[in-house]
């Protein structure tokens, strides 16, 4: 996992460097070399241009965040990484010459002539500029891969992974990660369901045990990938491993079927030659997560800075009119199993479910406080979660964090529930703008269903659509339970 922040860390740092420089490189050869007389301009300083250099490059850091530049390519195709450097300075050149020529666009707007715009010099000057940046962009990023494919073939900075499967496919699979000792994989032995091969050893690394034991060994060995080696035709037995690690921070890898490939249905990736279909990944392409947490921070801080003062009196009269605090917290299941501590304004009586224990809440709940009710209807007992949402514990939207004691439950019951776990819980979703609210483990299994929608469907129109349905929600009290 450091090698891996690290390796982000220095990317981002050596992008910088090499925007600045690809900016210094085409200010030289248009101004300074003499290569294009036309443009030749001795006198001209750079240091006069050194703040834009930072601001552009600046801009170029957003622009490649945003286009997933700064996620894991170390173990995808060097020409589709190029590809995408090449596309996403394509289109920050045409915004550059968008911006240069914005006094030149007016004066066409006021005269009519297009030879005010299109200056051979100034397309020249940014053709340079692009041919720069992509050659610096580019080499920087191939230096820094020769660089951990040096560092993973002398074992640092490995992940550990596990191979599902002590049969032949296992083997076949060892022997292709061993070939490829550059992609930073190390296999630490083998899990296989069959209790015959626990203790053993298959080609030279240990089964070390069935998939009940895949918890433990995972922790113990630090593991972060697990790879089954063979097409499984049994969803159950799918579904088993993955109700065992669902809740660790693992990537799940299989060897899909033909029919999977073919039918399109799951998305496969080269690793090690070999095809490879990740299971419960994040179907959010990564520039829409960035911006998607960009919407979080600020909607966040607008609503708890703007609104201030409605709910210090909304906390106000929840003190006044019912003993106990304002704000309730409750250990809920967070992102991959990960614990955290929910914040809401409270609905019910102090100690509500001291006797009762952890019970969902009920139409004509008795432990509900006349304000509370209001509250649950509006939805505004959920404000104080935006504090959850700067701390990156939730999102704006995403399935409802639930409680530990209903999880174990849950996911005795409800195939894929491992799923929802997954996702970063938010304040509203899918399920709570098409659902009441639970009262029943019935109405959790409809709203899972919900949530597994928004899994398969997330995007930033899909975030949109709920946010403006549950503003509705707020406003009117329609739709809400």
């Amino acid at each position: 996992m450091f090698a891996r922040l690290f390796e982000k860390a220095l990317t981002f740092l050596i992008d910088v460097i090499a925007f600045n420089v690809a900016f210094a490189s085409a200010f030289w050869i248009r101004y300074g070399s003499n290569i294009f007389p036309e443009s030749y301009n001795p006198d001209l300083e750079f240091s006069s241009y050194i703040t834009l250099s930072i601001i552009v490059a600046a801009g170029w850091v957003l622009m490649f965040f945003f286009t997933g530049l700064y996620r894991d390519w170390y173990k995808e195709s060097r020409l589709d990484e190029f590809f995408v450097v090449v596309r996403t300075i394509a289109i920050g050149i045409f915004f550059l010459f968008l911006i240069t020529s914005a006094s030149q666009l007016m004066d066409f707007a006021r005269s009519g002539n297009l030879t005010v715009i299109l200056t051979r010099t100034k397309l020249a000057v940014l053709f340079t500029y692009a041919a720069c940046l992509v050659f610096f962009a580019t080499s920087d990023r191939f230096l820094m891969h020769s660089l951990l494919s040096f560092l993973f073939t002398r074992g640092i900075g490995v992940s550990k992974v596990l191979i599902i499967g002590a049969q032949e496919q296992g083997v076949q699979l060892l022997d292709e990660i061993k070939h490829y000792p550059q992609l930073g994989y190390e296999v630490r032995g083998f899990i296989d369901d069959n209790g015959k091969f626990a203790g053993t050893q298959c080609d030279g690394l240990p089964v070390l045990g069935t998939y009940s034991d895949i918890p433990a060994i995972v922790k113990k060995e630090r593991i972060t990938a697990l790879i089954f080696s063979h097409v499984s035709g049994s969803a159950n037995e799918i579904l088993k491993i993955v109700n065992y690690c669902g809740d660790l921070r693992l990537t799940i890898y299989m060897v899909p079927s033909l029919m999977d490939v073919i039918s399109g249905h799951l998305k496969t990736h080269q690793i090690f030659g070999v095809p490879l279909m990740i299971l419960l990944q994040d179907h959010m392409p990564a520039w829409e997560a960035q911006i998607k947490r960009i919407i979080d921070l600020a909607v966040s801080l607008l609503v708890l800075a703007l609104g201030a003062p409605a709910w210090l009196a909304i906390a106000a009269i929840i003190r006044l009119t019912s003993p106990g605090r304002a704000i309730y917290n409750q250990e809920r299941v967070g992102q991959n199993g990960k614990p955290f501590i929910m914040h809401k304004f409270r609905s019910m009586y102090q100690d509500a479910e001291k006797r009762t224990g952890p019970m969902w809440a009920k139409k004509e709940d008795p432990r509900i406080t006349p304000v509370g009710r209001f509250l649950r209807k509006t939805r505004l007992d959920e404000i104080p979660q935006f504090i959850n949402v700067l701390a990156g514990e939730m999102s704006l939207v995403g399935p409802r964090p639930e409680r530990a004691f209903f999880i174990q439950q849950l996911k005795q019951e409800i195939p894929w529930y491992v799923r929802r776990i997954k996702m970063k819980p938010g304040i509203t979703g899918w399920a709570q703008v098409k659902h009441k609210y639970d009262s029943s483990i019935e109405d959790v299994k409809q709203k899972v269903m919900y949530d597994l929608y928004y899994f398969e469907n997330m995007s930033l129109m899909l975030d949109l659509k709920i946010m403006l349905h549950t503003i509705l929600v707020v406003f009117t009290g329609k739709g809400a339970h």
